[in-house]
């Protein structure tokens, strides 16, 4: 799916998805409960992935899960959609878009950690710096954008971080399977679980399921662009993406989020950078860098 001549037009496709993303779940999660966002995205999302396997299996042999993987499979579904989408998209309506990036531009530190124990890579000092940098340059870009600590938003940016966290366990505990059964198989099988293990939580809790003729038009479109574009394209290009590179090397990327997202949010809200952008964006461009030369 990706080659070394396509790679950096697809690292940028797909932070550009990743970023967006912070802004259309925002905008759906302050209307619409976050099982309902969560369960009707994965519909979304399963279908795409559905359609996606029929036409691989016509031109390429999928390789079927060993029977011990399929624990470890389910692992990964409960990380991708109990933890990480509903942390995601239940933080949001309780805090801002630049907290949220804000808190998956500290995921490459989470990565780095997790890596390093559970996949064995090597913790290069350059790599780590490189890290530091791209963290630090997020942080100014955020709080230049308008990211914040107060106490009111305190339990929104708890779960935008606890999600920083099932999202970078999702990227090292997945990559062993990327390598084995390839990126689309392995998001499809974290979708299909994730989806079956979020079922509970959707009949738990009251009111969590909104009918479907009670959503918009927008609302279907924001919840149908999670689905389909962030789920069903950005995730399987992030496990692509991840079969030619080290977790740590991609997951720096991330730090580029609230850099993107100030961007978009000038393309589309005419909103005009300030200066913290400029500086800290400069800074996490040149740990990015640096993390990719170690």
């Amino acid at each position: 799916m990706a080659n070394v001549v396509n790679l950096p037009v697809l690292i940028a496709i797909q932070q550009l998805v990743a970023s967006s993303t912070h802004i259309v779940a925002r905008s759906v999660a302050l209307t619409v409960p976050a099982t309902t966002v969560v369960f009707y995205r994965g519909v979304f999302s399963v279908c795409t992935y559905a359609l996606w396997i029929f036409m691989l299996r016509r031109h390429h042999h999928i390789e079927r899960p060993h029977r011990a993987d399929w624990w470890r499979l389910a692992l990964l579904g409960l990380v991708n959609m109990p933890l990480n989408q509903y942390l995601f998209v239940a933080g949001l309506s309780r805090t801002t878009a630049p907290n949220a990036a804000l808190a998956f531009a500290l995921s490459p530190v989470f990565v780095l950690a997790l890596a390093s124990v559970l996949l064995r890579e090597r913790l290069r000092f350059q790599a780590m710096l490189g890290i530091a940098l791209a963290v630090i340059g997020a942080i100014v870009v955020a709080f230049g954008h308008g990211a914040s600590l107060e106490h009111g938003e305190t339990l929104g940016n708890l779960m935008e971080l606890a999600a920083s966290c099932a999202w970078s366990f999702y990227t090292v505990w997945g990559r062993p399977f990327v390598q084995r059964y390839g990126a689309v198989p392995t998001t499809a099988i974290g979708m299909v679980w994730g989806l079956v293990l979020f079922l509970p939580l959707v009949a738990l809790t009251p009111g969590g399921l909104v009918p479907p003729q009670a959503l918009s038009l927008r609302q279907w479109g924001e919840i149908a662009y999670l689905g389909i574009i962030t789920s069903g394209i950005g995730w399987a290009l992030w496990y692509a993406l991840l079969r030619r590179m080290e977790a740590s090397q991609l997951a720096v990327f991330n730090n580029l989020q609230p850099v993107m997202t100030v961007l978009l949010s000038w393309l589309i809200f005419g909103e005009l950078p300030p200066l913290a952008f400029w500086v800290g964006g400069t800074i996490a461009i040149a740990g990015v860098i640096l993390t990719q030369r170690s």
